[in-house]
């Protein structure tokens, strides 16, 4: 029986080990926590119970990968994780502070009204996106080092672009200040054209329904870990997965051609197979104990790959002493004009009765600030300078001054504006340090920047019996995401085993073909092929008029 050790048991760790124990190994994980999540993990506060999350987190119609793994995990006698945990999909809004909200209610033809865009505005928003469909080398190689904010900035009037922009923190899951154009036109195109669509069963909340290309995202049912990570982490234990909590990976031994053993502190780890599954920033330490490991072709991506730094998403919890009623189910508020780019969620819109959601808490919302560069209306600094007081006061000021929320608030609850709700508790994620001179975490985020994209590592290494897992390892997801994750850590098992299954991201064959053909322009430095068939349509335009007149 081969052994394998699995460093990290996050979501990426935990999808490696739940596909090689079915194939028979010998899988041991280890982990620095104490408990299983990574970025996903949550918490729950000693004073008052209160749940509370690292960040709150969505599932798109894309995420094949994810939904297939959680078919297969139990949760306790209530079916598969798949049919028992995961709500109907959550309605976006855009919730501008003096204008009224905007849903996506007629497909592509709301996006105008979202954004604020006049007719010519989005055809021109709608070329860009067009261009980044419809290139592969030259998305890849060009316009992953264009910030994709500012590639739009010069189409749009100012409203209308820093609307658009507001949507790629809580969308993509990234900086717009750092997010590439490469990532943010591949995530969109994912979400509008993806196949096939996800049948879920009838529950107490309806019946069946399918989630597809253009529709909402999905969430649990309750906090991570009690409705994701714990079940799991069972689940692989009767398995055969042995886990061991608070041991962190401290040392790799590497004798030229392979990994002879790997250290936690002064335990000593021997296997036939190491899976890395940790962040980026921890693997880059660790590698640099190890020079001549460092130096290996893939692992030598790991210095650039983490040049731009943590990117620092602050989530938090505003518990409330009274229940907030809202006029649409499932309503997730994007903050448009909060300058620390806010996203907020009702959680009791879809969790279950039984979930406790703490002491005296008749609602609790959770948040995330998704920018760290811009600063605040108050203090005048960014959340990298804030202190926890400084951060608190700011995200409150960004939403109650959102008028666009007061409004619904105000329609729901017999005209009651949300300043009239008491605030039980403002928490934050127990991680995150503050201080004047910068905010600290223990685990710290990365995600695609505009520098990053060449440096991105595959899961298998020049190094025999070693390999990787993470949102940070090439995959077809082409974000950091929860299907990122298991996607990545299918393809590093894959890597051992061959018979391991990774379901593919959808991909039109008219697009890949258009996607050739720009592949060809690129190739001899030729513009893009939609400015190409733009210039011809023009020519014989101007052609046939000048033929008629």
């Amino acid at each position: 029986m081969k052994t394998i050790v699995i460093f990290g048991a996050g979501i990426a760790g935990l999808s490696a080990a739940h596909e090689l124990i079915k194939l028979g190994y010998k899988v041991s994980v280890y982990e620095a926590m104490d408990q299983p999540g990574g970025f996903f993990r949550s918490a729950r506060c000693s004073h008052s119970n209160m749940p509370s999350e690292y960040s709150w987190h969505g599932m798109g119609p894309w995420y094949h990968n994810t939904f297939d793994l959680m078919k297969q995990i139990p949760f306790y006698d209530r079916g598969s994780l798949y049919d028992a945990v995961l709500s109907r999909p959550i309605d976006f809004g855009i919730f501008p502070d003096n204008t009224e909200a905007h849903f996506y209610d007629k497909g592509l033809k709301s996006i105008p009204e979202m954004f604020g865009m006049n007719k010519w505005e989005f055809v021109k928003w709608s070329y860009i996106m067009l261009k980044t469909w419809t290139s592969n080398n030259r998305s890849k190689k060009k316009y992953s080092k264009l910030n994709a904010a500012r590639a739009w900035q010069p189409l749009l009037g100012d409203t209308p672009y820093r609307t658009w922009r507001s949507c790629f923190g809580p969308w993509v899951g990234s900086d717009w200040s750092k997010v590439c154009l490469h990532t943010t036109g591949d995530f969109f195109r994912k979400q509008l054209m993806t196949k096939p669509a996800h049948y879920h069963k009838a529950d107490q909340d309806g019946p069946a329904w399918t989630q597809g290309a253009g529709d909402g995202w999905l969430l649990l049912k309750g906090p991570s870990n009690e409705y994701w990570f714990n079940p799991w982490v069972k689940y692989l234990q009767e398995k055969g997965v042995d886990f061991y909590w608070q041991k962190p990976l401290t040392k790799i031994d590497f004798d030229g051609r392979e990994i002879i053993s790997a250290h936690s502190g002064d335990h000593i780890i021997k296997a036939d197979y190491y899976i890395l599954a940790i962040n980026p920033f921890v693997t880059a330490e660790i590698l640099s104990r190890t020079p001549q490991l460092e130096k290996q072709e893939v692992l030598r991506l790991f210095k650039p790959l983490i040049q731009d730094g943590p990117h620092i998403q602050v989530s938090f919890r505003l518990a409330f002493a009274e229940e907030i009623n809202f006029p649409r189910e499932r309503v997730a508020v994007v903050v448009s004009d909060s300058e620390f780019n806010l996203t907020l969620f009702a959680e009791e819109q879809v969790w279950s009765k039984e979930v406790d959601l703490g002491r005296n808490v008749k609602s609790l919302w959770t948040g995330t600030s998704c920018i760290s560069s811009v600063p605040g209306r108050i203090y005048r600094k960014p959340v990298s300078n804030c202190t926890r007081e400084e951060f608190i006061e700011e995200v409150k000021s960004q939403i109650l001054s959102c008028n666009a929320l007061d409004t619904l608030i105000q329609q729901a609850n017999g005209g009651k504006s949300l300043k009239d709700f008491p605030i039980l508790e403002f928490e934050v994620w127990h991680e995150w340090e503050f201080s004047g001179k910068g905010v600290k975490h223990f685990q710290p985020k990365w995600v695609t920047t505009t520098n990053t994209q060449p440096y991105i590592p595959s899961q298998r290494t020049p190094v025999a019996n070693l390999f990787l897992a993470g949102s940070h390892t090439e995959t077809q997801a082409h974000v950091w995401s929860i299907e990122g994750a298991v996607e990545s850590g299918r393809r590093a098992a894959k890597a051992i085993d061959r018979r391991v299954s990774v379901i593919d991201q959808y991909f039109p064959k008219w697009l890949r073909i258009i996607c050739r053909i720009d592949d060809l322009f690129y190739a001899v430095k030729g513009p893009h092929v939609i400015d190409i068939a733009i210039g011809v349509i023009l020519f014989s335009a101007g052609w046939y008029f000048m033929k008629s007149w």
